[in-house]
């Protein structure tokens, strides 16, 4: 008779689990995650596409900003850092120079989670633009 009433409690906890996720959790962060398209434009070498749309939530719950931070250590003075949180996980950026670049990823999801930073570095590339004719 135990034994039928510890199937049913362990039946009752195992099967949120079985069924996508665990309620006991609560929310769970989103994984954040990008790729780099370089010679998007061949025009501007320049300009690199960011693509995050790689970046999941391990409940299903979709994401809804993607904040981006650029360091920009070209500055003897003191590092810039520019920010961008967009709603579209696709972003073309254009650097200022070529140089090597560490760009941050933080997604968030609709229940408010957010991911941990990820970071990559960014080599723009020294492409040589053909003139027009």
């Amino acid at each position: 008779m135990h034994t039928k009433r510890w199937s049913a409690v362990v039946a009752l906890l195992v099967l949120p689990l079985i069924l996508g996720g665990c309620f006991l959790l609560g929310n769970r962060e989103p994984e954040a995650s990008f790729t780099v398209g370089y010679g998007v434009d061949p025009a501007d070498p320049l300009i690199v596409e960011l693509d995050a749309s790689g970046s999941w939530d391990p409940d299903d719950d979709p994401i809804v900003a993607y904040s981006w931070v650029f360091g920009d250590d070209i500055t003897i003075l003191a590092p810039q850092v520019y920010t961008a949180t967009v709603q579209n996980a696709v972003l073309r950026v254009r650097f200022p120079v070529e140089d090597s670049y560490t760009i941050t990823l933080v997604v968030r999801d609709d229940s408010g989670a957010s991911s941990l930073p990820v970071s990559e570095t960014v080599t723009v590339p020294n492409v040589p633009v053909s003139p027009t004719q």
